[in-house]
């Protein structure tokens, strides 16, 4: 994030409805200068409603949008600071990568001698130093992606939109390409705002995220924050795999909790205070990565642990994903790093320990 941290763009109660139907419901919120911020949700969550809207291609019902202290709400988009890259890139078949990025430029009229500067500046930032002569059709995705950011980024907006920016790229191009995309950003220090419904690459890519559902934010916060602690279901359901548990708060005090949870054995004490004395059903929610799976039964009398049988398991090379029976009937997903070179230890239907930390449970009030 960069040294400014006042709000750079001011989203305050912003609308978008279709007949009766609100595509977006009177969301606020707040990005700072130089942030690279994700809006995260499924299709339908109302996510690209809401960056048209910044970008002036759709017009608010309410609300107010600033960038830079100024009002944009009913400017139109030729006249915002701002500029968007679409997930199909729509660059233009018949020209060349340099014509491509050059295109705006030519627009405003600039002379040549600005432009091939500019020019040559940015396909030396995206690495393209070498395809300015190149047709679309002789690009691969990653390079097509770049000269689209580059064509974007060239006119140097004050705020870049991005708009499944990764969608057209395969796994492992996307990963590279993500990296390459955090490094531009940072040495520009353009404000970028992406969405998209890949929980990964929002992940690594953002300082923060906002997770939006049927028109609203559920949370926003830094992706750790967001993983670590999500403050619903939904949130806890939504971002990477986890294990939900029903719960019932037998007891608490200042200090510690305790709970009655038969997926995970019978009492559970955790430490931390329940604010709210009246609540009495909760979920208990357990990332399979904070679980350990052995065959043999822990020394620890102190451990908590429960046994079950391997149902079924995936290898993914780095790690192994297991789900597994318990005696009560539950399945439970675990996953274990693959430090070794040898043969898978753990297979189907071995009986199975599963143990875990209880401060890695996370409470979560229905």
């Amino acid at each position: 994030m960069n040294e400014e941290q006042k709000s750079y763009i001011e989203i305050r109660g912003i609308s978008k409805y279709f007949g009766n139907f609100a595509a977006v419901d009177k969301v606020d919120l707040d990005i700072n200068k130089g942030e690279l911020f994700s809006i995260l949700g499924a299709s339908g969550s109302g996510k690209t409603t809401l960056l048209r809207m910044l970008a002036g291609l759709e017009t608010p019902s309410e609300g107010t949008i600033k960038i830079d202290g100024i009002d944009m709400t009913q400017v139109p988009p030729y006249k915002r600071p701002v500029n968007i890259m679409f997930q199909n890139y729509a660059l233009f078949p018949h020209m060349s990568v340099f014509d491509n990025i050059a295109y705006g430029l030519k627009k405003e009229g600039l002379s040549k001698d600005i432009i091939e500067d500019k020019v040559a500046n940015i396909l030396s930032l995206v690495k393209l130093e070498e395809y300015g002569k190149r047709k679309p059709n002789q690009l691969s995705g990653g390079q097509s992606q770049r000269v689209a950011l580059a064509r974007s980024l060239i006119k140097e907006p004050k705020v870049l939109l991005l708009d499944e920016p990764m969608a057209a790229l395969d796994k492992k191009l996307r990963q590279s390409t993500q990296f390459e995309l955090v490094d531009i950003q940072f040495q520009l220090g353009v404000t970028f705002i992406i969405v998209t419904h890949d929980q990964e690459e929002a992940m690594t890519l953002s300082d923060r995220i906002a997770i939006m559902e049927q028109g609203k934010f559920v949370q926003i916060g830094e992706p750790n924050s967001i993983y670590e602690n999500p403050n619903s279901n939904f949130v806890a359901d939504f971002i990477g795999n986890i294990n939900l548990f029903n719960a019932k708060i037998t007891s608490t005090n200042d200090d510690n909790a305790s709970f009655y949870c038969e997926a995970l054995g019978g009492e559970i004490v955790i430490k931390k205070s329940i604010q709210d004395q009246n609540v009495k059903d909760v979920t208990l929610a357990l990332r399979p990565e904070k679980m350990i799976i052995q065959k043999e039964s822990p020394s620890d009398e102190d451990t908590n642990f429960i046994s079950g049988v391997v149902e079924d398991f995936g290898y993914f090379g780095n790690l192994s994903i297991y789900r597994v029976r318990t005696n009560n009937g539950d399945i439970i997903q675990v996953s274990k790093q693959n430090r070794m070179r040898t043969e898978q230890p753990i297979k189907w239907e071995d009986e199975v320990y599963l143990s875990w930390d209880n401060e890695n449970l996370i409470i979560l009030e229905k």
